[in-house]
């Protein structure tokens, strides 16, 4: 593993470093004390870190990028950020360890130049445009279990593709000021998914500088996770927050000439930052 700090941000990394963070920012939200005592309808958030992650979906080598953060809710039921895009959540049945939402998010595509500082192995294959996400996720909490389905479609865009995650998680510890928990996660993503971020179509072939053969890249589970996120309240309304994932693609994913012979199926990322709440 080989790893690079950018002299300017690559905005692929930090928006999916963002998404990653996402599972841990609402609890950082939750958490704030407001200064009058009375709880309000709204809650905010700002702050920033850093966060290293591997230059594209399937590489080998890594680089740092900035990670913003910025939030702002309406009574934990619409959200706003750059990590999750706009979000509406419902708790129907008078149940409030069941939970529907639905939204808007952003994948911001992916440049052939993206690993151009190491072995340049998406030169000739093209820049996939980014696009709109919508998604819609179902999720249960049982005391310190959760379990959760969500589904992503693009909306537009050259990848065009839709991916299902099943994902169950564990609070392993809830303190007044230390949290921890883990989160474990499968995906599944259909042809056009597959096709774009891992295939190689006839023409990219003849375009690569590694000469890359044809490979029709087919849905199928794409990859598992597992990751850990942490935050600690330095006062009341400061959180420091940490993060650190592992994944390994599977299948045609992996297999791809991108990850089988010039990157890596075993993925990593980590981050830390500080957050304001108010």
């Amino acid at each position: 593993m080989t790893m690079k700090f950018f002299r300017s941000a690559p905005i692929a990394l930090s928006l999916s470093a963002a998404l990653g963070l996402a599972a841990v920012a609402p609890a950082l939200a939750e958490e704030a004390k407001p200064a009058n005592g009375k709880p309000s309808d709204w809650a905010f958030k700002i702050g920033a870190g850093a966060m290293v992650g591997p230059t594209y979906e399937g590489s080998k080598h890594y680089q740092v990028g900035p990670l913003p953060v910025a939030e702002v809710s309406w009574r934990k039921t619409v959200s706003l950020s750059p990590m999750g895009g706009l979000m509406a959540t419902v708790r129907p049945l008078n149940d409030k360890d069941f939970s529907i939402s639905g939204g808007i998010g952003y994948w911001g595509g992916r440049k052939e130049s993206a690993d151009k500082e190491h072995d340049d192995a998406l030169r000739g294959l093209g820049n996939l445009s980014s696009n709109a996400v919508g998604k819609l996720g179902v999720a249960y909490q049982y005391k310190a279990i959760s379990a959760g389905l969500n589904l992503a479609r693009d909306i537009g865009g050259d990848r065009d593709g839709t991916t299902i995650t099943l994902k169950g998680g564990y609070k392993i510890y809830q303190g007044r000021d230390f949290k921890v928990s883990t989160e474990l996660s499968a995906t599944w993503a259909d042809d056009n998914y597959m096709g774009s971020l891992f295939g190689i179509t006839p023409e990219q072939a003849r375009n690569s500088v590694k000469h890359y053969s044809r490979y029709d890249a087919q849905s199928g589970m794409k990859d598992v996770k597992i990751g850990v996120n942490a935050g600690y309240d330095i006062t009341s309304s400061v959180n420091l927050f940490a993060l650190a994932e592992v994944g390994r693609l599977l299948g045609d994913a992996a297999d791809s000439p991108i990850v089988k012979d010039q990157g890596s199926e075993n993925q990593f990322k980590t981050g830390l930052g500080l957050a304001y709440r108010f």
